[in-house]
């Protein structure tokens, strides 16, 4: 098991921004599945950055 890393709280992301950058990513419209997994790959990213 990995140990939590200690972080900086003045630091910390703003959720209202986390959630409007994957809203923004989500509410495009894909036209194929490969562009679907990119945009979900880009959210997962965001989250993924903003709980590390």
């Amino acid at each position: 098991m990995v140990a939590p890393k200690p972080q900086d709280p003045r630091s910390s992301a703003d959720p209202e921004l986390i959630a409007a950058k994957v809203n923004e990513i989500l509410s495009k419209t894909a036209e194929n599945l490969s562009e679907e997994a990119a945009f979900l790959e880009e959210a997962h990213r965001i989250l993924n950055e903003a709980l590390a």
